[in-house]
């Protein structure tokens, strides 16, 4: 069985080496030390998951993170971050510029594995058929979201809270069970803040959506079409 690709972006050789060592172990790892190389390599060898540090070298990870997100060899690839920088300001920045999950340093190795882990398998679990709930299409098999036609670029995050949204119109979602859902082992990680900024990323790139998507005080959101 082919083991699943990672790139490491670390400028910090220690922390490069200490990650290609022990994932090594388990997934085929490619490192690169600034986003310019991490860029072209995530081009070249399309990965299955990136991890990514924030504080790099020529381009920042933010930047790199959203012109990996804007390619389309490359947008749909998982990406966590990795950083000292880890305020509630510095990770909702993190998430908000298309991370899929953020992990602040210093960093416990077994917690990064399983974050690995379960990221790699929401990306290759998927349903073969074809949501549709009014204007919005979700096909979880290729992981493509259309919008009145127009093909939506999102995160497997985001991509997982519309599906499980649009899965049941009508039906209140609580917030508990989307971390439960979509976070899985990760939840108790997670927090109601964490769910805020990737809703509002889906209504960013998503503007007509907002009607749809409605916030129940104290509960969690629901899909009304």
């Amino acid at each position: 069985m082919e083991r699943s690709r990672v790139l490491v972006i670390e400028d910090n050789p220690d922390t490069r080496r200490f990650l290609e060592a022990m994932l090594g172990k388990d997934y085929q790892v490619t490192s690169a030390e600034n986003g310019v190389i991490g860029i072209e390599l995530a081009r070249k060898i399309v990965p299955d998951i990136i991890l990514l540090d924030v504080m790099l070298p020529i381009l920042s990870g933010y930047d790199t993170c959203s012109l990996i997100r804007k390619d389309e060899r490359t947008k749909h690839i998982p990406i966590i971050f990795l950083s000292a920088k880890n305020t509630v300001t510095d990770i909702t920045q993190g998430l908000g510029n298309g991370a899929d999950d953020y992990l602040p340093k210093p960093f416990d190795y077994k917690e990064l594995v399983a974050r690995i882990h379960t990221r790699l398998r929401q990306a290759k679990e998927g349903k073969s058929e074809v949501i549709q709930a009014g204007d919005l299409k979700i096909t979880p098999s290729s992981r493509t979201v259309e919008f009145k036609g127009k093909p939506i670029l999102l995160t497997l995050t985001e991509f997982n809270i519309l599906k499980m949204l649009a899965s049941d119109p009508g039906e209140v979602v609580s917030r508990e069970r989307i971390l439960e859902e979509v976070w899985q082992e990760q939840a108790k990680k997670a927090n109601d803040r964490t769910i805020d900024v990737h809703i509002r990323a889906i209504r960013k790139k998503i503007p007509e959506i907002n009607k749809f998507i409605i916030s129940v005080y104290g509960v969690g959101y629901k899909f009304e079409i």
